[in-house]
């Protein structure tokens, strides 16, 4: 399934990785997602960088919230801000604030406070 026919399926938020992006990142922001309890969905993406993968993953979630990362970036983005303007944006390598972006995307979701991150 690609990120396309998924909008057909329940409502989760997508993740949406380049190949460079080192798997113990993937972890962390999944671990911060599955401790907030909101569902997600993982592709993979070749030659993007981790703001139109976020971007890509806003648009194609039918719950407006997507995640993309590259071997450097994590991004958190919603379908309702511009291309250009992410809701946040942390260093792959930093594990902890990559838990909290996966966190965030779920509190995005369940419409509470987000947790603060360093990075912006």
């Amino acid at each position: 399934m690609n990120v396309a026919q998924s909008v057909m399926t329940k409502p989760t938020v997508h993740v949406l990785c380049s190949l460079d992006v080192p798997e113990n990142s993937v972890k962390q922001l999944l671990y911060g997602l599955e401790e907030e309890g909101i569902p997600c969905e993982i592709w993979t993406e070749e030659h993007k960088d981790a703001l139109a993968l976020a971007w890509q993953g806003a648009q194609s979630s039918r719950l407006g919230v997507g995640v993309g990362m590259d071997g450097r970036t994590a991004v958190l983005h919603i379908s309702k801000l511009k291309r250009e303007q992410p809701l946040f944006q942390v260093p792959v390598g930093s594990g902890g604030q990559t838990r909290i972006l996966g966190a965030n995307a779920a509190r995005l979701v369940k419409k509470l406070p987000l947790k603060p991150l360093e990075g912006r």
